[in-house]
């Protein structure tokens, strides 16, 4: 017998080379299908998970701490708290592990707008929402949880859904749109693929044949478990909590134009939309979209930027005429303005701050559609975008129109209400604090938007009293929780912020209306006198730094502030010795060596201002700028270097424990300690009290000496040992 088998052939069974080509293509398609069908459910009984839904191909994220962590509560029930390692972005929020029956559970994701900045959750809509659902519908149990996170974009926001989509929800309502530019992120090619390839890979990713050859792939190329990156490209890699680039910048100096960079943001934003969209109906629950609204009216674009072909000349041309118009709408010339910024905008249609001023020029005289269009310009304009694009707002509402999900329109709320009271639509500082969050009445009226939305669906179930009177009960009853005291001091955190990111106008109007509370908060105190200071109201300014001065005398901020009004009035000991006080409080900060050094250089006391900028540079080495005026002070000590050792602090205090006096000192030739540069003295509590220049142990320069009110009460020069 043959060592081998013998296919026999059947007569009725065509060969396959008779089948007709669309038979042959359809038997390999089963074929294939069947094959992936089986494989797919052979990684299922082997375990083998999918990658969590809609893992974003855009970046990955270096690390993933839990948002809630597990306790128990006072009775001993299991119950998860916010991680205290994240209270730094949201608020401390606790519920219960096991949702109780009969709750209904809202998660609030988005930035710091849901958060509730520049206050809490108590204020913000999520705490609003809480307080009217138990008011409205109270037969039901409600859980309203705030996991708004401080500059939490939307690719941010979905991983926290990720993590919220295990905690028993019924409710997402998603508010997310202004951060989208915060971190420095790329995208590569990702964005270049046809929209049909992006799709189909989206579906295959949510299959175990996926994870596993994911998984696979990463081990051979890494030796680690994949991060979620595109396969076309590595994404880019964020840490786990949110770096800004203005965190790292002085204002929005590290914006640039970047249209490609803006286009894959755009994207990216939608699906993230997408994404939590499907992983809250995967968790079994509803999402309610909310359109991001921001100010137009009342903030300025953060940086603007001429239109990239321009050459110097018409740079230069576009700033002249932008100035003219500036002049033209202080004087009321409203038709001259827009003449000037028109004539602009025909050859630089992307300066932002050109449809700003245009569009304030407009509202003047009552062009109200006009104006809008310019002032919405201005935003989508801006290179430092911090409010949510045009095209966001679009995505919202095409999202949630392509899932059949429900969304609030609060950009077109702000517009209504601006309307009915203003008589145009344009948002701005009567409904918002600053570029985007909503004053305490604006969080109110979105709450009052998503509760109509939900009883329109029939989750909420109003009791038959319900309407404005009671809504007003529950506006009363949050609003007289609120303490007046943290009510202005976030006002004058919100304009600190504002300031430091360039915006004097907007920081004015919050920092005064700080002031009006009465508080003697130091950094209420502080603002305020800064842009006092800045309006040429200097006796005032110096007035409110002596307050608060007197609020907090160890902040080295104030003291360094108050250094700065005190060099503008040509009062440099006086100066001389809040910087180096300032110093001393902050020791590790370069920038009061060099104010120091800066001041006591207009004294002509380039030793010790050498020695100031020598620390400078032991605590910041590598600034070109410093080695520049390094080098300048030397020339003007006639190229030789004085012996400048590291200066030594000597210090008595009184019994409060607040500095008596402060004085530079060195180590002399003989070996004593003797007081070499600045002597100071200081009442308790704060107030300057006596200056003196040294050199080498002996009073060498000016002496001068105030009284607590800050008078002078004796000015002299001292030569060899006297005045002390």
């Amino acid at each position: 017998m043959l060592g081998f088998p013998i296919r026999m052939k059947n007569p009725s069974a065509p060969e396959a080379a008779d089948l007709p080509l669309w038979k042959k293509a359809l038997f390999s398609l089963l074929a294939t299908v069947l094959f992936f069908t089986l494989l797919e459910a052979g990684l299922a009984v082997a375990g083998i998970g999918t990658r969590p839904a809609l893992e974003d191909p855009f970046l990955g994220f270096a690390s993933s701490a839990s948002l809630f962590v597990e306790g128990t509560d006072a009775d001993g029930q299991p119950v998860l708290t916010t991680a205290a390692g994240k209270r730094g972005f949201f608020n401390v929020q606790q519920f219960r592990r096991d949702k109780p029956p009969g709750t209904y559970r809202v998660f609030c994701l988005g930035g710091s707008t849901t958060y509730g900045r520049p206050y809490s959750d108590a204020t913000s809509f999520c705490g609003w929402l809480r307080e009217l659902l138990s008011a409205a519908d109270p037969k039901r149990d409600w859980e309203v949880v705030n996991a708004g996170g401080i500059s939490y974009a939307s690719y941010r926001v979905a991983r926290v859904m990720d993590e919220l989509a295990g905690y028993e929800p019924d409710l997402f309502v998603v508010y997310t749109g202004h951060n989208e530019f915060l971190e420095e992120r790329t995208y590569g090619n990702l964005r270049d693929l046809p929209g049909v390839v992006k799709s189909v890979v989206g579906v295959l990713a949510r299959t175990r044949i996926w994870a596993a050859a994911s998984a696979l792939y990463d081990r051979v190329r890494t030796g680690t478990p994949s991060a979620g990156r595109s396969r076309q490209e590595p994404a880019s890699i964020l840490p786990g909590e949110v770096r800004a680039k203005l965190d790292h910048s002085i204002g929005p100096d590290l914006y640039e134009r970047d249209d490609a960079l803006r286009d894959g943001i755009l994207e990216h934003y939608r699906f993230s939309l997408r994404r939590m969209v499907r992983a809250a109906r995967a968790a079994g629950a509803e999402v309610l979209l909310v359109t991001p609204a921001s100010n137009l009216k009342d903030c300025s674009p953060f940086k603007s930027q001429h239109t990239d072909e321009l050459d110097d000349s018409q740079r230069v041309q576009s700033q002249e005429l932008l100035a003219a118009a500036r002049q033209q709408m202080r004087e009321a010339r409203w038709g001259e303005a827009r003449e000037s910024l028109d004539e602009a905008l025909a050859f630089d249609a992307r300066f932002a701050e050109l449809y700003y001023r245009r569009g304030e020029a407009l509202l003047a005289v009552g062009l109200y559609d006009e104006a809008e269009a310019a002032f919405t310009g201005a935003r989508d304009e801006d290179v430092c975008p911090l409010r949510a694009l045009s095209p966001m707002t679009a995505a919202v509402a095409e999202v949630a129109r392509a899932a059949d999900a429900p969304v609030v329109d609060f950009v077109g709320l702000v517009a209504g209400r601006t309307r009915s009271e203003h008589g145009h639509g344009i948002a701005g500082e009567e409904l918002f604090l600053d570029h985007v969050h909503p004053t305490i009445e604006g969080h109110r009226l979105l709450a009052v938007a998503l509760l109509e939305a939900l009883i329109e669906r029939g989750t909420v179930r109003p009791r038959a009293a319900w309407g404005e009177r009671a809504i007003a009960e529950v506006a009363a009853r949050v609003e007289g929780a609120i303490e007046p005291e943290l009510h202005a001091r976030a006002l004058a955190n919100l304009a600190l912020t504002l300031d430091w990111a360039g915006k004097a106008e907007e920081s004015r109007r919050l920092a005064l209306r700080a002031l009006e509370s009465g508080e003697e908060d130091p950094t209420i105190l502080m603002i305020a006198a800064r842009h006092l200071a800045a309006d040429g109201k200097s006796d005032e300014a110096l007035e409110l730094f002596r307050r608060a001065m007197r609020a907090n005398p160890n902040n080295p901020v104030i003291q360094s502030q108050l250094g700065m009004l005190l060099t503008g009035r040509r009062e440099l000991e006086a100066a001389a010795a809040h910087f180096f006080l300032a110093s001393i409080l902050w020791v590790d900060n370069d920038a009061y060596q060099k104010q120091l050094a800066s001041v006591m250089t207009q004294r002509g006391r380039y030793a010790v201002a050498l020695r100031c900028l020598l620390e400078a540079r032991r605590l910041s080495p590598g600034d070109p700028n410093l080695e520049t005026r390094i080098s300048a002070l030397r020339e003007r000590l006639g190229g030789e270097t004085p012996a400048l050792g590291t200066p030594v602090i000597s210090a008595t205090r009184y019994a409060s424990g607040y500095p008596r006096t402060i004085a530079q000192t060195q180590t002399d030739a003989t070996g004593r300690e003797v007081v070499d540069g600045i002597w100071t003295e200081w009442f308790d509590g704060g107030r300057l009290k006596r200056f003196v220049d040294y050199s080498n142990g002996v009073p060498d320069g000016v002496s001068v000496t105030w009284d607590e009110n800050g008078e002078v009460l004796d000015r002299r020069q001292v030569r060899h040992g006297e005045g002390r």
